[in-house]
């Protein structure tokens, strides 16, 4: 696959969100943009009900090597 240079950019930061839309356990939502009003743009192109339903200052801000680990839940 080619990234077109226009595409390219080396400002991208992970956005996390933990414990949220929460069903029978809680979901997670993570979102890779430049800025945090970029990622809840693209939370609520991608899912405005969703967007509405989370407390988007809660977020982590991941801008080095990390890992996450969810477990699911009946």
């Amino acid at each position: 696959m080619e990234i077109n240079e226009a595409e390219q950019t080396t400002n991208l930061k992970l956005f996390v969100w933990e414990g949220v839309l929460t069903d029978y356990t809680h979901g997670m939502v993570c979102v890779l943009a430049e800025d945090l009003e970029q990622a809840i743009k693209l939370i609520k192109e991608k899912d405005d009900v969703a967007a509405g339903c989370m407390d988007m200052s809660n977020v982590k801000v991941i801008e080095k090597p990390e890992a996450f680990v969810v477990w699911g839940g009946g």
